[in-house]
């Protein structure tokens, strides 16, 4: 292939055609989009790793993007990420293929714990929040994300910690040869009021631990108890500045909740008919779980698991 502007569109038709070798090393951690008004953006809060479509369309009309840090996403200059576009929700594809991937009748809320668990295992291709299979990354901490998923935390994005690996890594590596990267490990997941309280309980006693709670009707919960943005996601490599291509951002978070809750009824719901208790469980999570969020701060020694172990979900 042939380009007379930027190689990230012919590298998405390989990548699509399955015919780019594998190890290919990545420029950044999520996936850069081919658009040239784009070409200097490197930062985006990590909440949209997964669906990078959507993220790139709700932010199609900002006026600049987030270079070098994310700055306040309240700033007139980034725009409006709270225009909340529907693009995307309702397109995933025919409902008798959906109903295939996540089951044809959904007998107890367990049924749909074990979707998750076997998007992990790779059996399920997809999922509403989720476009393609997991990172190769998450291979590091499989087994407590099935664990946990088994038992009704249903995980949606997660990073391991890592501390100065190579970024010619096969597995967590990005960016120019010759650099070192890191990451704080990071959780994302819907779970019941019950499990979130018990979380909230034992929050306090991990002091390297942050964590945000949400629920469909905006109920939000924070540790820090103010607006932040942390880098989680960060590269130093030779003759360049200190790059931090991901962020957890307590104002995105608090927007990216109204598409997470969205895509189970217009994704997942909305394949049954209505009054069904395939449907009825589905509205059910909808309408009582959290969507939550927990950082692992101490990326040097720190065990994000650990305070799934103190409320008895994983074990010691």
């Amino acid at each position: 292939l042939y380009t007379l502007n930027l190689e990230k569109s012919c590298s998405e038709i390989l990548e699509k055609l399955e015919l780019l070798p594998q190890g290919v090393q990545r420029s950044l951690p999520w996936k850069a989009t081919a658009n040239a008004n784009r070409v200097k953006e490197d930062v985006r809060p990590i909440f949209w790793s997964n669906r990078p479509r959507s993220y790139v369309d709700r932010t199609s009309e900002w006026d600049e993007f987030p270079n070098g840090r994310w700055g306040r996403s309240d700033s007139p200059a980034f725009g409006d990420l709270s225009d909340f576009h529907l693009v995307g929700i309702y397109s995933k594809g025919k409902p008798e293929k959906r109903r295939k991937l996540w089951g044809a009748e959904l007998t107890s809320i367990q049924d749909v714990n074990n979707v998750f668990c076997n998007f992990l295992k790779g059996t399920v291709k997809t999922l509403p929040w989720c476009e393609k299979n997991p990172n190769i990354e998450t291979s590091l901490i499989l087994d407590q994300l099935t664990s946990l998923n088994e038992q009704g935390i249903l995980t949606i994005n997660s990073q391991p910690r890592v501390n100065g690996a190579s970024s010619s890594d096969e597995r967590v590596g990005w960016g120019p040869e010759g650099g070192f990267v890191y990451q704080k490990a990071y959780l994302e997941f819907f779970c019941n009021a019950e499990v979130m309280q018990l979380l909230w309980n034992k929050v306090k006693d991990f002091s390297s631990l942050s964590m945000h709670s949400i629920n469909k009707n905006g109920q939000s919960k924070n540790s820090s108890g103010k607006s932040t943005s942390t880098a989680v996601t960060w590269g130093a490599f030779p003759n360049s500045e200190i790059k931090q291509p991901t962020v957890v951002d307590t104002q995105s978070f608090e927007v990216w909740k109204d598409e997470a809750f969205a895509l189970w009824s217009a994704q997942w719901a909305d394949i049954y008919e209505k009054g069904t208790k395939s449907r009825e469980i589905i509205e059910k999570i909808v309408d009582s779980y959290y969507l939550v969020h927990i950082v692992d701060n101490d990326f040097i020694n720190g065990d994000i698991f650990a305070i799934f172990k103190a409320i008895g979900f994983l074990a010691e």
